[in-house]
């Protein structure tokens, strides 16, 4: 779990400070203070809440990485299945250790397809290298790749004049072209098939209109947009 806290970026610091919380009331747990058992229940929700969007990419996109198994499905797992054999030890003696166990089971399993779900439809955001070669007729030829010297690219075209004026507005020509080294892209993907893709910035300027591609517009190598 540690290990992969400390490789997920901006949410490093969520998994880090959740940890002398769960320390302490596993301490209170062993020493079997009833209050704990109730914030071990919401501790273990936050953190299934902080994992479940990673958990998704997984499934959909990571399967194939047998590490991600270790450091973050079993501990993921591990934080779901807390929060019904907590509540059926809390009310094991209770008439209705039934319905409150059959709820925690209910809201346990809604995680993970929620997980899953909610990528039947979903945008990405990236930053990608683009280079833009403005015709005399206006047609504007877009390569995308994932740095500026990388070999795999794909290409797309339009006739975009607000887009042709911000490109001479904010880039530099550059061998007859304007490069953007981090162009901001929104990916849309249904589940792991790629749909569309839409430039939203350049620079630090952002497009005040919608430019977007269709997988089926796009020409090249897009295996580099997946998550």
């Amino acid at each position: 779990m540690t290990v992969f806290a400390w490789g997920n970026g901006e949410t490093t610091n969520y998994y880090l400070l959740l940890y002398p919380a769960f320390l302490i009331t596993t301490i209170l747990v062993i020493a079997k203070v009833r209050f704990a058992y109730f914030l071990t229940i919401i501790l273990a929700l936050a953190y299934a809440t902080i994992l479940n969007r990673e958990i998704g990419n997984y499934f959909i996109f990571r399967s194939y990485n047998d590490v991600l198994i270790w450091v973050l499905v079993l501990p993921y797992l591990a934080f779901l299945a807390l929060v019904p054999l907590t509540i059926l030890f809390l009310v094991v003696e209770t008439k209705r250790k039934r319905l409150f166990t059959l709820t925690a089971l209910i809201v346990t399993l809604s995680f993970p397809i929620f997980a899953i779900a909610e990528r039947f439809d979903m945008d990405y955001t990236d930053s990608i290298c683009m280079d833009f070669d403005i015709t005399e007729s206006g047609l504007i030829r877009i390569t995308g790749k994932p740095g500026f010297a990388d070999n795999r690219q794909f290409t797309i075209t339009t006739n975009s004049r607000e887009l042709a004026k911000t490109i001479k507005d904010e880039g530099e020509l550059f061998y007859g072209s304007y490069v953007f080294v981090n162009t901001r892209v929104t990916k849309n993907f249904r589940f792991s098939k790629f749909q569309s893709l839409t430039i939203k910035k350049l620079k630090d300027k952002r497009l005040d209109f919608d430019l977007t591609w269709s997988a089926d517009e796009i020409k090249g190598d897009i295996s580099f947009l997946k998550p």
